[in-house]
């Protein structure tokens, strides 16, 4: 499916303006990249939404992409997110609305139905922002990797920026010892190293995002990091991660403890943690990213009290 111009979806939502409300990525410069791109199949999970899942299909379909699948698989939901979906429903390949076993349940069955040679999956209260789909497609393409990611916008209720999550190159070591993060929305993978991994595994209520790309990395995937915002992650009081926090933190210790050659907590695994935060540090500064760094510091502080007015994940320092 080629993605809708705009003035062929609904008109906006009165009262809302930019995008993805009344601005498009604009085709022409889209075709210039490539003339035969690849096909790439995102699924959007979601449960009673409704205040933000409009805005995150129209920021998948407004991409301007001309070889997409968008599959969106609802729970259920009894909050008017069905009536938004039916809406966009000619645009979608895809949707259903019926109970779940949770998202990443949704996810797997979305995927099962995914043809596209490229997939992700983006919640419905995120966004992609515009060019998004081209940039990572086209970093898969030339950099001959398996994943591909970018940074990202941490974003409030109201879709304003409260901070950015900057990158660097992948580390494997990093990433299972806690030295390191990838952003979910910001991340694209071939259909080949998802099916090669096994998919999703739906054990997982919170963290199956890092468990499918730790097994990325245990799989020998090539990843691939481009500087460029391609994604915004929502930070709101519904948010699966912090409602469920506790959860959170024991299935990922589960998964670094399948992953890692030595124990995470053990002195060992807590060099390793430290090598890996400091070889990101190293990556920031020749990135030129220290002045980013430096101004994060007293929201990492309120974050790691739990306060309300920190912005993002209480863990994330780097």
């Amino acid at each position: 499916m080629r993605c809708p111009r705009l003035l062929k979806l609904l008109p906006a939502t009165e009262g809302k303006t930019g995008w993805p409300w009344t601005e498009e990525t604009v085709p022409e410069e889209a075709e210039q990249i490539s003339s035969s791109l690849p096909s790439i199949s995102i699924v959007t999970p979601s449960y009673n939404q409704a205040a933000f899942l409009e805005e995150t299909i129209r920021s998948v379909l407004l991409q301007g992409y001309p070889n997409l699948e968008y599959i969106v698989m609802d729970g259920g939901s009894t909050d008017g997110s069905v009536e938004i979906i039916k809406k966009y429903a000619k645009h979608l390949t895809y949707w259903t609305s019926q109970k779940d076993a949770g998202p990443a349940d949704a996810i797997r069955k979305g995927f099962e139905r995914a043809k596209g040679s490229i997939l992700a999956y983006l919640n419905s209260d995120d966004l992609y922002r515009p060019g998004a789909i081209h940039c990572l497609i086209n970093r898969l393409k030339t950099a001959g990797a398996d994943v591909v990611y970018g940074n990202t916008y941490w974003i409030d209720d109201q879709s304003r920026i409260l901070a950015e999550r900057r990158q660097t190159p992948f580390s494997r070591f990093a990433y299972l010892y806690g030295g390191a993060d990838l952003q979910q929305p910001a991340t694209f993978w071939t259909q080949q190293i998802y099916r090669k991994v096994g998919g999703m595994d739906t054990s997982f209520i919170c963290a199956f995002d890092t468990d499918l790309f730790a097994r990325f990395a245990s799989g020998g995937a090539r990843f691939s990091h481009i500087r460029r915002f391609v994604a915004c992650a929502r930070m709101q009081q519904a948010q699966l991660t912090e409602v469920l926090f506790e959860t959170t933190v024991k299935e990922t210790n589960k998964i670094r403890g399948r992953h890692a050659s030595v124990p995470v907590r053990s002195p060992a695994g807590s060099v390793l943690r430290i090598i890996g935060r400091m070889q990101r540090l190293a990556w920031y500064l020749l990135q030129g990213d220290a002045l980013w760094l430096i101004g994060r510091i007293p929201d990492r502080l309120r974050a790691r009290t739990r306060a309300a007015t920190a912005t993002g994940p209480r863990s994330k320092w780097f």
